[in-house]
């Protein structure tokens, strides 16, 4: 085996864009890396928030806030809404 195959590596899907969730993954990769680990993350459509310049990250204890939906014409939060029915 080479020494290629036998390096370490950690991968990390960054799944949400919202203000609670934007540590973890970052922390996670920074110390793994620290470690001597090769990291790779994979951002999803909504992990992909954390990787604009200007940040408006939204802290929400229901659903995703990044994915919202116009409604009626305003923009609400759908999971938000399914999330609070009973």
């Amino acid at each position: 085996m080479s020494a290629e195959a036998n390096a370490k590596s950690m991968s990390i899907i960054v799944t949400k864009g919202t203000l609670d969730w934007a540590y973890p993954p970052f922390i996670l990769a920074t110390t793994a890396a620290a470690m001597g680990l090769e990291v790779t993350m994979f951002f999803t459509f909504y992990g992909l928030t954390l990787l604009k310049k200007d940040l408006n990250l939204k802290i929400s204890t229901l659903g995703n806030p990044a994915m919202e939906m116009p409604m009626m014409g305003m923009h609400m939060a759908l999971p938000n809404i399914v999330s609070a029915l009973p």
